[in-house]
This record gives C-alpha cells, structure tokens and sequence, in this order.
C-alpha cells in the first residue's frame, strides 16, 4: 500500500490582506499548505530561501515594488516547471496595456468563489504535475536573483498608472 502523498504546498502573493487571507483560508481548508507573501518581491524572497518547497503560485498582477508578471518571468526563468495561477480584478483591457497580462498564465478574475479558486488550483496543478523538485533543485545554479540590482532596475518600483 502506498503511502498518501503529502499536501502539496502553495505561495499565495497578494498585496492585499483580505485577498490573500480568504484565499489562504479556502486552500488551507482543502487540505493544501499555505505560505503568504505580501507583495512580489516577499514572494521571490520565500522561493529564493528555498526553505519551504513550493509546488503552485498564486499570484495577484497588480502590486506595489515587483508585479505579479514581473514575479511569473523570474520564476519561469529559474524555476520553469513551477505553475503559477494569476489572480486579479482588473479588466483585461488594462492589464495588456500595462503589459501586465500573460495569456500562457491561466488567470482567475476577482472577485470568486471559493469552489472556483479550488478548480483553478487543481487545473494548474495538474497541467505540470506540480512537482515540488521544480523549486527543491533550481536549474539556474548561482543565478543572483531578482533582488540582485540588474533585475530591480528592470522595474520601476510602482504601479502602473
């Protein structure tokens, strides 16, 4: 008999309090473990450590200091196996003219429901399998990070207009 598999582990990076608690309470409740991150960089800062395996990111787009799709381009970078899911309440229209939106990226408008976080959750998971060797053994051995200034130049720092 094989052993049950442990619970899988999501990072969940949203600038906003009430966002992140609610959808850290529903993954938590569905038996996932959960770790939070207040904005972008808090995000990378929890992968790069590299304590914690990470098998989804949950990410809001629009943040201040480092935005969601800056985050999702580092991570694919450095960790290309890891599934992302974006989350956010801006229209589209906005998001692309602010070079915020990734059609590669599944992206799950606010507000949901419970039930339909839980599907978009499992959905990403399971287009990549979710593995946790994916952030356990990056494959991008002494990169410098995002923190490093070449890449914090690369954003100003605030949000889009």
């Amino acid at each position: 008999m094989m052993a049950p598999l442990p619970p899988r582990t999501v990072l969940v990076v949203d600038d906003e309090e009430i966002v992140r608690t609610l959808v850290s309470r529903a993954l938590r409740t569905a038996g996932y473990r959960v770790e939070e991150a207040t904005h972008g960089l808090a995000g990378l800062a929890v992968l790069e450590s590299g304590s914690v395996p990470i098998d989804l990111v949950v990410c809001d787009l629009v943040m201040p200091a480092l935005n969601g799709r800056d985050l999702a381009r580092w991570i694919t970078l450095h960790y290309p196996g890891l599934p992302i899911l974006f989350i956010s309440g801006y229209p589209l229209p906005y998001l692309e003219a602010h070079d915020l939106h990734d059609p590669t990226i599944p992206l799950l408008r606010k507000p949901f429901l419970p039930s339909r976080l839980l599907e978009s959750v499992e959905e990403a998971l399971a287009m990549v399998g979710g593995l946790k060797s994916t952030v356990e053994e990056p494959r991008t051995k002494g990169h410098r990070g995002l923190l490093s200034p070449p890449f914090v130049s690369f954003r100003s720092g605030r949000d889009p207009d």
